[in-house]
Order: structure tokens, then C-alpha cells, then sequence
């Protein structure tokens, strides 16, 4: 499920433009007189931001979920190459190949984690339940902020718990899904300026 992005969808991110200090020396030949105030010594330029990118959103991911117990994966930094098509395979339509072009590119501004599925007791469903609501807790530690409350909706037998967030110029969405056998949570966390680049119509190709 995607959220609907309102306005074109071709926002460009803005470059950050770091000024240089330039520090005047003095020419030699004039001695300071005697009584004279020192000239100040120019202070050291104050260190440049470390920038959150995708190292350190893993980072993040791997650290709330580990240290909620919760077992998963967070996915490689650089996106797999899409595997060759198999020639038993009838021919991909114009319309999957435009879709898997979108998800390689997608993969470029994402960063995700996600749990293993398979069924569970009851018992081992409300301690994945706590593990997963402690690992969103432990998002929050670390300076992801909630843009959307935490609700719990039903879908098919069972229930999904959704959550959004937001970290700097990343956004956050996770879910956990409980529904006959299917019991699995993921963590996905995109780039807002690369995710802008997208169309309507290219987003529109994901939810196939």
C-alpha cells in the first residue's frame, strides 16, 4: 500500500550548500605594540552535519528490531540485479516490464527489514506482537518521530498494525500482519526526495 502524494510528483531535492571560511592572516612586518589586545584567534569551523542516508536508516533498523528481540533481515544497501527471465516463461507485457523498471528503481531510495512468515501459536503471535510495538518504541529512540498514530485494522481473519514515521528527509512505514497462517512484519523506510521523482502512474504500477 502506498500513500497518495498530493501535487506533481516530481519534486527535486534541494542541494545543501556548504559556505567556505575564509580566514585573513596577517602580513609580517608590524609588531603589536606594547599593551595591545592580542588578535583573537579565529575558532575552528564547526564540523559539517553527518548526513542520514541509507547506512545509517540500516543502521537504525537493525538496531530497534535486534534490540526488541524481534528476529528478521534488513535488505542489502545495493539493490540485486532483477534475475534473468527464464525462457519457459511466456513473454513479460510492456506493462511488467515498466513495473519491474519502477521496482529496481525504487530499491535505490529504500532501506527494509522484515521478520520470517510462517504460522506460530497464539502464545508465540502476542510475544511477536510485543516484540514488534518494542522495536517501533525503539524507532522512536532513535529520533524517528510519529507522523501517523499507530492503529490496528482488520484484514481477512485476521489483523495488521500500521505505523508511519519520520527521520530527516526519510520516511517509515511498518506493519505487522496476522491472518491464518500469515504472521509477518517489514519495515520499509524511503527517501523523500528520490521517492518524488516518481509519477502518479509509475506508483500506480506498484500496487499491481
Amino acid at each position: 500500500m502506498r500513500t497518495t502524494m498530493t501535487g506533481p510528483a516530481r519534486a527535486r531535492a534541494a542541494a545543501a550548500v556548504v559556505g567556505a571560511i575564509l580566514v585573513a592572516g596577517c602580513g609580517g612586518g608590524s609588531a603589536v605594540p606594547p599593551g595591545a589586545a592580542l588578535p583573537a584567534t579565529p575558532s575552528a569551523p564547526a564540523p559539517a552535519p553527518t548526513a542520514f542516508g541509507k547506512e545509517a536508516v540500516r543502521a537504525d533498523l537493525a538496531a530497534a528490531t535486534a534490540a526488541a528481540g524481534l528476529p528478521g533481515e534488513t535488505t542489502p544497501l545495493s539493490p540485486t540485479p532483477p534475475a534473468s527471465p527464464d525462457p519457459a516463461d511466456p513473454p513479460a507485457t510492456d506493462r511488467e516490464r515498466a513495473r519491474d523498471e519502477v521496482v529496481a528503481r525504487m530499491a535505490t531510495c529504500s532501506v527494509g527489514w522484515s521478520s520470517p512468515n510462517g504460522p506460530g501459536s497464539a502464545q508465540d503471535r502476542a510475544e511477536a506482537r510485543k516484540r514488534f510495538r518494542a522495536a517501533l518504541a525503539g524507532l522512536v529512540e532513535r529520533g524517528w518521530k510519529e507522523s501517523r498514530p499507530v492503529e490496528e485494522v482488520p484484514v481477512g481473519k485476521g489483523t495488521m498494525v500500521m505505523a508511519q514515521y519520520k527521520k530527516q528527509e526519510w520516511s517509515l512505514h511498518a506493519r505487522h500482519v496476522e491472518s491464518g497462517l500469515l504472521d509477518m512484519a517489514s519495515m520499509t523506510a524511503t527517501e523523500d526526495a528520490c521517492a518524488n521523482r516518481f509519477t502518479d502512474a509509475e506508483l500506480d504500477l506498484l500496487e499491481d
